[in-house]
């Protein structure tokens, strides 16, 4: 059987047209690499290259020995990529959410329920992303903010976040009990940039509003602790990182701030997260 090393040797020859330039790119030494193709050439039992006048080259052979390793190649490469795949995918429970905070509660959850797979949660900003990742098996469950209606799916609501404002208290607003995004136009919020559906939603719900977007969750903290500049919180975000000393968290009354977050799967799949179903909380 030819060993995949001298394909490989074969066809970076017949791409760069060069010993030397194969060599390189293979990280071997060109002598190794000459010795290698007289094996391939001992194998095969023809001649692959033109060594006359000095210089070496592939034969006609050889370019067509070369093509056919391309095609070897790719194959084996796409195998292998298939297998480690699919070896990821039993060890890995790869699901999406529409927000962060869903994660929190299901993490311990996926732990128990299905235990030696490492839960991944994908956050998405759109609900109908989530449901065509759903559709062709990327992901085998999606938090939601809902149930899609139809047979073809099953799902259970297990957590409610409602968003609010944090304020300083010199805030003009500060003193309010409650407040709806109408009365946030014109604001400037600085807001840690992953937190899925909320973002969107802020943007077409304030009118006039900007938003100062960061990377990292430990640089929103630190900008908020150390500014007047108003940002967003919800109750559940304060189980895991309270709102910082002086700071003001008002509630928002819009119907569309508070969020019930549903665990969906497909309905093919239900049978096999029973045991996750089974262990959600009631919001």
């Amino acid at each position: 059987m030819i060993e995949t090393y001298l394909l490989r040797g074969l066809a970076e020859i017949d791409k760069t047209a060069s010993f030397t330039a194969a060599a390189k790119a293979l990280f071997v030494s060109q002598p190794a690499l000459s010795r290698a193709m007289r094996k391939l050439e001992d194998e095969l039992g023809v001649a692959l290259f033109d060594r006359s006048g000095g210089r070496t080259s592939l034969s006609p052979l050889g370019r067509l020995a070369a093509e056919h390793a391309r095609v070897v190649l790719a194959a084996l490469d796409g195998m292998t990529a298939a297998v480690h795949e699919a070896d990821r995918a039993q060890r890995v429970f790869r699901y999406g959410t529409i927000a962060p905070a869903p994660v929190w509660t299901l993490g311990p959850i996926l732990a128990s329920a299905i235990p030696g797979r490492l839960a991944e949660p994908v956050l998405e900003e759109s609900e109908e992303t989530l449901l065509r990742d759903l559709e062709a098996g990327s992901i085998e469950a999606a938090v939601l903010l809902g149930t899609p209606p139809g047979p073809a799916w099953r799902g259970r609501a297990f957590l409610r976040e409602r968003l609010g404002v944090m304020l300083p208290p010199v805030h003009p607003l500060a003193r309010r009990k409650t407040l709806r995004f109408a009365d946030l136009a014109g604001e400037t919020f600085v807001v840690f940039g992953a937190i899925g559906f909320w973002m969107p939603l802020c943007r077409a719900k304030i009118p006039r509003a900007t938003f100062l977007e960061q990377g990292t969750l430990d640089a929103t903290r630190r900008i908020v602790a150390n500014s007047d500049l108003p940002a967003f919180h919800t109750a559940v975000a304060a189980s895991r990182a309270p709102a910082p000393e002086g700071r003001v968290v008002i509630p928002l009354l819009d119907p569309e701030a508070t969020a019930t977050y549903h665990f969906v799967c497909r309905a093919d799949h239900a049978e096999a997260l029973a045991p996750v179903f089974d262990a959600l909380p009631v919001p």
